[in-house]
């Protein structure tokens, strides 16, 4: 066979292999995807891209009561119904990124769990390596029923029984059974945090504080909790996805077929896993050993003699797998969606990224790196680390992506084309009102003004205004403004006015509660019309929405508003919209700088109101040139990021999220 002798594959490497068919897929993070790669033949080696995400749902959510020290933050206990203290953290130790965690696997017997097995592979617990200090959690899932519970007993560091506490009901098959502990990450859940998105390696753990790992940062960022962290900030503890629970930690969980090595340097009889090394710049080879009493079974850096299965790949991280020898093999990942926001990292000048869709949901394009995260303006403060666009295909110091999608396709953002978007522009949609619910300009809204007056009536069209107080299931506002059409949502804030009893007969002195028999006397309070409503009705200077009015209107009191949608900031020329959802599919167009909407595609069947997402326009595919800011990113999307940008910096760019937008 062909001698391979290369545990650092440099992502020029990467690039040699653009022409190789078998060079595929990016896996999802949304539940249980299957990847099939091909054996090898004649020497040659088949490759495939994959991802995996985090491997589990949170395991902890709380806030941070203080920072302790530079690589450590604390949570704060809590009392129980017995006045018994409740940690945070089931037990110290639980989160080293090194302890050896067994695998489980539970019976039932009667509907119930009646025992669970434990297993540290063929080779059995390492006593030289890192074991426990005390017993974890062991977590089952649950059947619909009563839900099983189980405690761990540790000797010497190992988990050598396991007792059921509570068998549960309804189990008509074997749950999963886990220990928690192991490779776990700390992710910023905390909107208001401008490290919104950010995730950070737990090194050990107490019963209180997670102890973090800050080796990964962007430029200029400084390797201290108290960059990232303060009183108060919302955060969740998730598993982290490593090469044992991927792939296994025995040669009995590996996937069929897998040819594993007989030593370290044993390279041309086994398969290969390359995973990014941020201190050493590149893709390293790791390759699973069947060991010997010196060498226990596991994975190893290839011609490396320490254990790799804890190794953590990152969620915006993909690895390749190399299948280098006979034998077809499937590889089952399974994830999680997580509604909250993720961030990519962008490598330094000169170097390439092999990345993951961070969100393991089809994404477009211009949501994979929105607008807000490109620059060309020199003097924006974060220029050097934002997504560099290029004034044509040739353009040597800009950026690039390329994404798999059946083949290969490399796109550039031109420059000329809103290249310094500061904020973005949001538009909002109703359903279609064009035939076979085409989407049509009068579909589509971006607008704003304030609110001069409220009124109570009886029905959608704003013509039977109710004079006896509240009497009346809708309210009519009285808008500034261009008036949108019914089926828009509006957003109306800063609503205040004199305080209305049930029956709106009355104003009411909230102090007190009592009635007030003068108008204009009660007590000035915020409405509860300030939110978002749908609008199901509109005319003239006004709008309807289904919502009782609650206060005599104070139009001199705050500053009333009403708004659908952003015009954003930093805009110099007409950008792309596409439709997504909804039920339809196919439309798109231009939105000008004013937010006047054209239509180039209607599309059809948009029974309900779609997204609308905006990109600047300069998105293009650098072989013919078209616009391509739609072009679909899918859970199963290989995506090569490459930074041609001069001075550009390490740094972290954050994709729109489609389950929340």
């Amino acid at each position: 066979m062909k001698k391979h002798s290369r545990p650092l594959l440099s992502l020029v490497f990467i690039y040699f292999f653009y022409s190789l068919p078998a060079f595929a897929n990016v896996g999802a993070i949304a539940g249980s995807n299957i990847f099939s790669i091909s054996g090898a033949s004649g020497g040659s080696t088949n490759w495939k891209i994959v991802s995996a995400s985090t491997v589990g749902d949170a395991v902890f959510s709380g806030v941070v009561d203080s920072v302790v020290d530079s690589d450590t933050i604390s949570f704060a206990t809590s009392l129980d119904e017995s006045n018994a203290t409740v940690y945070p953290f089931h037990a110290s130790g639980a989160f080293n990124k090194d302890v050896q965690v067994p695998s489980l696997t539970a019976s039932v017997s009667g509907g119930a769990v009646s025992s669970i097995s434990i297993s540290y592979g063929t080779d059995g617990f390492e006593s030289s390596r890192t074991g426990f200090t005390n017993a974890p959690e062991i977590s089952i899932s649950s059947a619909g029923g009563t839900l099983a519970t189980a405690t761990s007993t540790l000797t010497s560091g190992q988990i050598t029984s396991i007792t059921i506490s509570e068998g549960g009901s309804d189990y008509s098959s074997a749950p999963e059974a886990k220990v928690v502990a192991g490779p776990h990450l700390v992710r910023i859940t905390d909107t208001s945090s401008s490290y919104y998105g950010r995730v950070f390696l737990i090194e050990n753990n107490t019963q209180t504080n997670l102890d973090l790992d800050f080796s990964i940062l962007a430029e200029g960022e400084t390797a201290s909790a108290s960059t990232f962290f303060a009183a108060g900030t919302s955060v969740e503890v998730v598993p982290a996805a490593t090469l044992g629970t991927i792939f296994g930690i025995s040669s009995s969980e590996l996937p069929s077929n897998w040819s594993t090595a007989a030593n370290l340097s044993d390279d041309d009889s086994s398969d290969w896993v390359y995973i990014w090394d941020y201190s050493k710049g590149g893709y390293m080879a790791h390759h699973f050993v069947n060991g010997s009493t010196l060498l226990p079974d596991g994975w190893y850096r290839v011609g490396n003699g320490r254990p790799k299965n804890n190794l953590v790949i990152y969620p915006d991280e993909a690895f390749i797998v190399a299948k280098r020898t006979s034998g077809n093999i499937e590889l089952e990942i399974e994830g999680a969606i997580s509604t909250e926001d993720q961030k990519l990292f962008l490598p330094v000048v000169g170097d390439q990224m092999v990345c993951n869709n961070p969100y393991g949901m089809d994404l477009l394009l211009a949501e994979l790196i929105p607008s807000t995260s490109i620059s060309s303006n020199s003097g924006d403060s974060n220029y050097n680390k934002k997504f560099r666009p290029g004034s044509s295909s040739s353009t040597t110091n800009m950026d690039t992506i390329t994404i798999y999608d059946g083949e290969w396709k490399k796109y550039w953002y031109d420059s000329s084309k809103n290249g310094a978007i500061t904020e973005m522009m949001q538009a909002k949609a109703r359903a279609g009102t064009g035939g076979n619910n085409s989407i049509t300009t009068s579909d589509l809204f971006i607008g704003s003004g304030s609110i001069t007056n409220i009124q109570s009536c009886s029905d959608a069209s704003g013509s039977s205004v109710v004079t006896n107080y509240n009497d009346g299931n809708y309210s009519k506002l009285s808008i500034s403004g261009t008036v949108p059409g019914t089926g828009f949502t509006i957003s109306i804030s800063d609503i205040q006015g004199y305080m209305l009893n049930d029956d709106g007969n009355y104003e009411v002195n909230a102090t007190t509660g009592e009635n007030v028999d003068t108008n204009g006397t009660g007590s000035v309070v915020y409405s509860n019309l300030t939110g978002s409503f749908e609008i199901v009705g509109s005319g003239s200077g006004f709008v309807v929405i289904e919502k009782q009015r609650d206060v005599n209107f104070k139009s001199d009191e705050g500053s009333p508003s009403w708004e659908i949608g952003d015009l954003g900031t930093g805009y110099t020329s007409v950008a792309s919209w596409w439709a997504i959802g909804g039920g339809g599919t196919g439309a798109e167009g231009t939105v000008t700088t004013s937010g006047t909407f054209s239509v180039s595609s209607a599309g059809s069947g948009y029974t309900s109101a779609p997204q609308i997402i905006i990109s600047g326009g300069g998105w293009t595919n650098i072989l013919d040139a078209s616009g391509c800011g739609d072009q679909l990113v899918s859970s199963s999307d290989g995506i090569i990021i490459s930074r041609g940008a001069t001075n550009g910096v390490k740094s972290f760019i954050e994709p729109l999220n489609p389950a929340n937008n």
